[in-house]
């Protein structure tokens, strides 16, 4: 995990990470001051907030590419709605 050596025999890319977490510990009175180097190390190992920012980014594009397509839906509806030949009560005009 925190050995400094990464799978294909280099460096680990959070390495450099860990040093700097170990290094605030060792040095710090208060081990509460180190707790940003922690949450960055445990950020490079698991990247969780990084993928919850990915999902929200998604979910977001998401809900916008479906309010963009029930827009066209309804503007689409609505000039279906102006021809006398749609008497069909689904696409009867709202009231």
């Amino acid at each position: 995990m925190a050995s400094g050596f990464g799978a294909r025999g280099s460096e680990g890319r959070c390495a450099p990470v860990w040093r700097e977490f170990t290094k605030c510990v060792n040095e710090a009175d208060d081990r509460s001051a180190c707790f940003k180097f922690r949450e960055d190390y445990v950020e490079c190992l698991h990247h969780k907030k990084e993928y919850r920012r990915e999902n929200e980014i998604e979910n977001e594009r998401q809900r916008r590419n479906e309010e963009h397509a029930n827009a066209k839906k309804e503007a689409l509806l609505k000039e279906m709605r102006t021809f006398s030949w749609v008497t069909d009560e689904k696409y009867a005009p709202k009231k």
